[in-house]
């Protein structure tokens, strides 16, 4: 199974968690974490790393961040490149419906990088303006 870990600033990840266990459930092999104000970096780091393989069952695991080149996503790009025996993928820019198709991905039995590139497209996709998609809908009703 295809682990998961979630590093952000603050609670977010935390957070991320219970919206999850509200909306489908507790689920397994999912780790978060959260860079505090006054946490050394370094020691975060290493937790990150712990987490990492922990949550690796032999597929593989997705750290999933919240901002490009911030600490949590330095501190996981760190440990990418000094964990040789895992399989990682890093994915910046984190929201709740990306971390719910990951998990769909995953109870379908894809491969990490199925998983990731799922993750990634309906983050994308799942961006929407309120006032286009109300444009758009009347626009076809009309028609």
């Amino acid at each position: 199974m295809v682990g998961f870990v979630i590093a952000t600033h603050g609670k977010l990840a935390s957070g991320f968690l219970d919206a999850v266990k509200l909306i489908i459930g507790e689920q397994e092999n999912i780790g978060e974490i959260g860079l505090f104000e006054g946490n050394d970096v370094s020691e975060f780091g290493l937790k990150l790393e712990k987490l990492i393989r922990q949550e690796d069952e032999g597929d593989g695991v997705i750290v999933f961040t919240d901002l490009f080149a911030a600490s949590p996503y330095n501190q996981a790009a760190l440990c990418a490149s000094r964990i040789k025996n895992v399989k990682i993928q890093l994915i910046t820019g984190v929201n709740l419906p990306m971390i719910i198709e990951a998990i769909n991905a995953r109870m379908m039995g894809q491969n990490i990088e199925q998983i990731t590139n799922a993750a990634f497209e309906t983050a994308k996709v799942g961006i929407k303006n309120f006032w286009d998609e109300l444009n758009a809908h009347t626009s076809q009703t009309k028609h």
